[in-house]
């Protein structure tokens, strides 16, 4: 009975389950996400540009799959267990228009930012007051900043809790002052996995890199997410 009890509970039988986890978390993430996958393969072979609204359309489906993985990597973290499959797909069909809905809004708001910055780029050797360029560039950036460090709130919080949109955002954006720590850990493991997906890139690891990172600001946020379930308990009872 030890034995078995040794077995189901080692070191090797934890490993396991975490790469068994994290390859059905990437499987199930590429499998939502097939449209963008499509168009991705298609721009690629192609060479052009031509594809490029087409993409971000493609993307929409993103936003309530990378919720559903937020959900299971927070399973994981916090509960040591999931059932990936069972639990992956009722968190997509739960969240659906809720992450639909804020992340239509990241990438609409995402698009205009970088579209400003692209025009101002474009226009810099015509514009005379360069103080002026260089003051909205910063501004610009500054609000992209803040606004990618709201969203490292917005979804893990979203794929747990259900609370109104203007409480979701005012909660994420106290966060995001409140744990500044943890913000700024958050965009260091960010940047750190962009820095090696582009070094080491490929289709079959940008999904594994979703995985990785929702694991990551879940793991980061932990408390933060139990913090917020001890707070709804209290006001239940």
């Amino acid at each position: 009975m030890a034995r078995k009890k040794e077995f189901g509970e080692g070191v090797f039988y934890t490993i396991f389950n975490y790469i068994w986890w994290f390859l059905l978390g990437s499987f199930y993430f590429a499998l939502t996400n097939i449209l963008f996958i499509s168009v991705w393969l298609i721009t690629n072979a192609e060479g052009t540009s031509i594809f490029n609204l087409m993409t971000v359309i493609s993307l929409i489906p993103t936003g309530p799959a990378l919720v559903a993985l937020l959900s299971v990597m927070g399973k994981i973290v916090i509960e040591n267990d999931v059932n990936m499959t069972k639990d992956f797909f009722k968190a997509y069909r739960k969240n659906f228009c809720e992450a639909l809905f804020y992340w239509v809004s990241f990438l609409a708001i995402s698009i205009v930012i970088y579209a400003d910055i692209i025009y101002l780029n474009a226009n810099v050797q015509i514009m005379s007051n360069k103080f002026i360029l260089l003051s909205i560039k910063f501004i610009l950036i500054t609000v992209a900043f803040i606004f990618i460090s709201i969203t490292f709130y917005i979804f893990p919080i979203i794929s747990r809790f259900k609370f109104r949109k203007k409480d979701v955002i005012k909660i994420s954006f106290y966060y995001v002052l409140k744990k500044i720590h943890i913000t700024i850990l958050n965009w260091i493991c960010l940047i750190g996995l962009l820095y090696f997906l582009v070094e080491i890139s490929g289709p079959i690891l940008l999904f594994f890199f979703w995985n990785v990172i929702c694991y990551l600001i879940i793991f980061n946020e932990k408390t933060i997410l139990m913090d917020l379930e001890d707070k709804c308990v209290s006001l239940l009872n």
